[in-house]
């Protein structure tokens, strides 16, 4: 199950209730699923960290109550605010994305990676996006377009700069208008922690009204498709 050198699977789930999930949680995940009930956000919460339990089960071999992340911070050491990895499992990468009615993670062997995903439709104040996050060269091709095709330019750049700083760990620590993701590998100058190693940046295919992309370091060369049934159901099926 592990990915192929290479390879990186794709696992999209859709946000949606799902009480028969809740007993996945640890006891404080529930505690805070429980003062979520009944919103968007709680049910976007407890779809994340079921669905990394179910995944991370598929890798690590392991009932998905048994699977741990840990999410310390490879920089400061600090817990909660660092890339997800699965306990036990150093030769497997994953990241984590969700907007709107969606979840999406990306699993490498081995290599970091990065993902993120964003609605095309979401009110977003377009200026003050691209104000703070595009270099000046982005700003300059931005300004070019038509104003038709501005939002989902804008919110694809946006998408190609959180994988990359995802992937780093650095998060928004690096402030976007230091990276430049107009060509195929991510571009920072002068950024304390970067990667030695290129930053390759993929577009994906998602769901109409979404964009997405994915930043690793080695080259990929096979996206495979994975869905996740509910627990009840049999095995993961490829798309």
């Amino acid at each position: 199950m592990i990915p192929s050198p290479g390879e990186c699977h794709l696992w999209l789930v859709a946000v949606r209730p799902r009480p028969e999930w809740l007993p996945l949680l640890d006891p404080a995940e529930r505690e805070r699923a429980g003062r979520l009930a009944g919103t968007g956000a709680g049910a976007q919460f407890v779809t994340s960290r079921a669905a990394q339990r179910l995944i991370g089960s598929r890798y690590l071999g392991l009932p998905p109550r048994a699977v741990r992340t840990d999410r310390s911070c490879r920089h400061c050491g600090a817990a909660g605010h660092g890339p997800p990895r699965f306990v036990g499992r150093p030769d497997v990468s994953h990241a984590v994305s969700h907007a709107g009615g969606w979840l999406l993670v990306a699993v490498t062997a081995g290599e970091p990676v990065g993902v993120d995903l964003e609605e095309t439709s979401g009110a977003r104040d377009l200026a003050g996006l691209a104000g703070t996050t595009l270099t000046t060269a982005e700003a300059r091709r931005y300004a070019t377009l038509p104003e038709a095709e501005r939002r989902r330019w804008l919110l694809s750049a946006w998408t190609r700069k959180e994988a990359a700083m995802k992937l780093t760990g650095l998060g928004l620590r690096v402030a976007p208008r230091l990276l430049d993701v107009s060509g195929p590998l991510a571009a920072a100058e002068g950024v304390a922690g970067w990667p030695a190693e290129p930053v390759r940046l993929r577009d994906l295919t998602l769901p109409t009204g979404y964009v997405g992309a994915l930043a690793t370091t080695g080259p990929v060369r096979a996206l495979r498709r994975l869905s996740l049934p509910e627990p009840a159901d049999a095995g993961a099926v490829e798309r």
